[in-house]
């Protein structure tokens, strides 16, 4: 018999039709009821066109279901994929609108700095009513979230349900892609590599490349020329990597190779319009956004009525249909994903959501233990740790208080008194309100 597996925000023309491709080529699971679950009939109702589109194209006997009712959905869901965003891009236009009047320009704003923090603050009542969904409807379901801010949504995830949960991102993939580039390797296998850290903010202390030491190889080819001069031409998507130039000829480690997601965990650059010009960082406007997701809406008509790409017909780099995969069949898998602490990097707070390597089996989610963080990237995503549980305590018991001085603790507001830290984060649940059940009649 087929599993049942819900992607809520199905109706997503930006995340939807690659993940239901891969999930389709997948042979376990290839003949599963698939359930399309969104708020949004309009993006739903397109996305079950072309998910049925897909489904023939594929020559697969999956069942395809579109719905609006999350108790329908979700009822009796053995796997559900998350990729939400309450509020929508309406909402996120004051995380990058408000904070900028305080001088935080943000170039992505959905993982820390005000804009993660309101982010956090009006999905987690969204994320928990949904465990708790999950708790009555579907006992035995496995959930994987894909939506921002990652950590503080997984850990809201994990202390409202037991079932097995795991937060999912590509960001280690392009730090891979970054290699290949630089050394000119066809197979990813060619790299082995430990890492640790939280999500947008990983890093990689141990590199090995075709068995020999990776860093002093980089070290090498970086003697005399920068990472983003060392990848000019090859990809124009790997070359905005200054920051992790600098980062890298600093601690002899590397990060995530997207300046634009890990400047804002150093107030020094997006508090600075200086730096954000002298660093190349890119900032990611609402109008941007909205285009884009014009562009991806357009693309699923086309391919609808038109003919589906051939690259539909390959799996992609993303992961949750091997994680899937590895449930039903029971085998094992492994690769990066956000989970609870339970002593895999053993100098960051235990129960913390952290990114790192899990062992997928039938049993759940075993992250793998990779030692400590040295100095002082310990402490640099320990700042960030501390500063995401308060936020997701506080959005959870509603308390006003605790969520202002969470808020306070996190460094890209530290330029600012705290009486204007204060009246930041008011402006911002303000604006939210309609989305911030926990804090009714407090703001």
């Amino acid at each position: 018999m087929g599993k049942r597996i819900v992607l809520v925000g199905g109706g997503s023309s930006g995340w939807t039709p690659k993940l239901l491709s891969d999930l389709l080529l997948t042979p376990s699971i290839a003949d599963g009821t698939y359930v399309l679950h969104d708020l949004n009939v309009a993006n739903l109702e397109r996305i079950a066109r072309f998910a049925r589109k897909l489904k023939e194209h594929l020559g697969v006997a999956a069942a395809i279901e579109a719905e609006t009712d999350p108790d329908v959905a979700l009822r009796g869901a053995d796997f559900i994929i998350i990729t939400i965003s309450t509020g929508g891009l309406d909402a996120m236009a004051h995380d990058l609108a408000i904070p900028e009047e305080y001088g935080v320009y943000h170039t992505v704003g959905d993982t820390v700095g005000p804009g993660g923090w309101a982010r956090t603050m009006r999905n987690v009542p969204v994320f928990v009513d949904l465990a708790r969904r999950v708790n009555r409807l579907a006992p035995g379901a496995i959930i994987l979230n894909y939506t921002n801010p990652m950590a503080q949504l997984t850990k809201a995830l994990c202390l409202c349900t037991d079932r097995p949960v795991v937060g999912l991102c590509h960001g280690l993939f392009e730090s891979l892609w970054f290699l290949q580039a630089v050394f000119g390797l066809e197979n990813e296998g060619d790299l082995e590599c430990t890492y640790a850290g939280i999500n947008h903010f990983f890093w990689i202390t141990s590199l090995s490349i075709r068995g020999e030491d990776g860093f002093r190889l980089l070290r090498e080819k970086a003697a005399d020329k920068s990472l983003p001069e060392l990848v000019a031409g090859i990809h124009p998507d790997l070359g905005h990597c200054y920051l992790a130039d600098e980062l890298f000829r600093f601690t002899g480690l590397l990060t995530y190779m997207a300046d634009r997601h890990i400047s804002e965990f150093f107030p020094q650059f997006i508090t600075s319009e200086k730096n954000l010009a002298k660093y190349h960082l890119v900032r990611t406007t609402i109008e941007q956004r909205r285009e884009n997701m014009r562009r991806a809406e357009t693309a699923v008509e086309r391919m609808t009525k038109e003919q589906i790409p051939a690259h539909y017909s390959q799996r992609s780099r993303e992961t949750a249909a091997d994680i899937i995969n590895a449930f039903v069949t029971g085998s094992r898998f492994v690769d990066v994903g956000n989970v609870p602490n339970v002593g895999q990097v053993a100098n960051l707070p235990m129960g913390s959501v952290l990114e790192t390597p899990v062992l997928v089996t039938r049993f759940g989610f075993q992250p793998i233990a990779v030692g400590g963080l040295p100095e002082p990237v310990r402490t640099w995503v320990e700042r960030f740790v501390r500063v995401e549980d308060l936020a997701v305590e506080a959005a959870m018991q509603g308390d006003l208080n605790k969520a202002l001085k969470a808020l306070a603790l996190d460094p890209v507001v530290s330029h600012l008194t705290f009486g204007e830290i204060e009246e930041l984060g008011l402006r911002l649940l303000r604006a939210n309100a309609q989305y911030l059940p926990q804090f009714k009649g407090q703001l």
